[in-house]
């Protein structure tokens, strides 16, 4: 009779042990670690974002830049007497780029009045910083055929196109 009260009394105390350990009314939170009490977010992952970044030049006000060639004698822009009559007009523009650059210029001729001419910049290279930069640029004609347009102030006689390239 003594073992059968020692079995039951035994049995009892795993039963009460186990009822505790399964009883979710108490306390209803499970915590691993300490989680704290309020909620914070933590960062766990970073991930690198590309993009493809073309090559990028911009030239401020182009559409509104002119030059207007004044004749000068022809010694100034380095020509003999006989290439009589010169001409020289320069203007001043401001650009910039993402890369570093290498300016240049191409000559249209518009109508018979030029026979000879060259344009020349102020400073070729532009930094790839973003930033603008002023340049200038002029041009220098010789002899030109004035009698073969109509007198004016503005007679449209060519146009320089200022290039770019990567300066290697």
């Amino acid at each position: 009779m003594v073992k059968k009260c020692l079995i039951a009394i035994a049995l009892l105390a795993f039963l009460t042990t186990t009822v505790q350990a399964g009883d979710d009314a108490e306390n209803p939170w499970k915590f691993d670690d300490h989680w704290p009490w309020v909620y914070l977010e933590l960062e766990i992952c970073q991930i690198p974002v590309y993009m493809d970044v073309g090559m990028y030049v911009d030239m401020k006000d182009c559409g509104k830049k002119e030059i207007v060639l004044k004749q000068v004698s022809c010694d100034t822009i380095g020509k003999e007497a006989g290439d009589f009559p010169c001409y020289k007009g320069c203007v001043k523009f401001e650009i910039r780029a993402n890369f570093e650059v290498k300016l240049g210029t191409k000559l249209y001729k518009i109508g018979p009045v030029i026979d000879g001419w060259a344009a020349t910049l102020d400073n070729d290279v532009v930094p790839g910083d973003g930033n603008y930069y002023e340049r200038e640029v002029c041009v220098t004609a010789w002899k030109a055929k004035i009698w073969s347009a109509s007198p004016g102030d503005k007679v449209l006689v060519g146009e320089v196109a200022i290039t770019v390239k990567p300066n290697a």
